[in-house]
């Protein structure tokens, strides 16, 4: 009996160290198996980061054109200005439908004056959609290849439309700004331009104006043919 009052209390204690030890690693695989469907979750909210496609080149945009994914926004228009004011300027509606929204596009532009091209320093292309545009920047074009010499071409992508808001056209500000057209045509679907062209001579003359797009699901990233850009009849 006195042996036994000897070991029951080291008995006791190591039937408590036993428990704990239970209790501590089952523990442990209950957190790890809370854990383990979060990492899965995380990894796969990873996988499903997307990127849009991009738009930034002349080639690009010919590929674009030749899948026929654009919008002649205007064409064949005689316009210039005169004290201040633009002449046969005009205004025109680019509607927006389909399933899926614009990624990135282009914005092209041909213009001459007198068979010539604009001047540098006098001449500009006026073209504002919803107060997000001005005086387009050729300066900020894209290298186009196998251009006519007598005519001034601009190539911008959509999402960075370089202008000067001003009006008249002063060649030599510098408080000129840039706006995404993506994401105003995204916005809603249909988006008012007023075109012009700032020139004192009344042979001035818009050959064209297209706005070239892709479109793209934005859950899977992929490029689609389901969005579509048109004029108001």
């Amino acid at each position: 009996m006195n042996i036994m009052k000897f070991f029951k209390p080291i008995l006791q204690l190591i039937l408590i160290l036993l428990s704990g030890a239970i209790i501590i690693i089952g523990t442990t695989v209950l957190v790890n198996k809370i854990r383990e469907p979060q990492v899965i979750e995380k990894i796969n909210t990873i996988e499903r980061i997307v990127k849009a496609p991009e738009c930034d080149s002349f080639n690009d945009y010919q590929s674009i054109i030749n899948k026929g994914q654009f919008l002649i926004l205007a064409k064949d228009r005689n316009t210039y200005s005169e004290n201040g004011q633009f002449i046969n300027n005009f205004n025109t509606n680019v509607n927006r439908s389909g399933d899926s929204q614009i990624a990135c596009g282009y914005l092209f532009v041909k213009a001459r004056i007198n068979g010539n091209e604009l001047s540098n320093q006098y001449d500009s292309v006026y073209i504002n959609p919803e107060g997000f545009g001005g005086h387009i920047l050729r300066s900020k074009s894209l290298k186009i290849e196998n251009t006519e010499t007598n005519k001034t071409n601009i190539l911008l992508p959509l999402e960075a439309i370089s202008y000067l808001p001003t009006v008249p056209y002063n060649p030599n500000a510098q408080n000129y700004k840039i706006a995404n057209w993506v994401n105003l045509l995204n916005t809603g679907d249909k988006v008012n331009f007023n075109i012009g062209l700032s020139s004192l001579d009344s042979r001035g003359y818009i050959d064209e104006i297209i706005i070239a797009y892709k479109c793209w699901d934005s859950i899977t990233g992929k490029e689609t043919q389901s969005c579509q850009l048109s004029l108001d009849k």
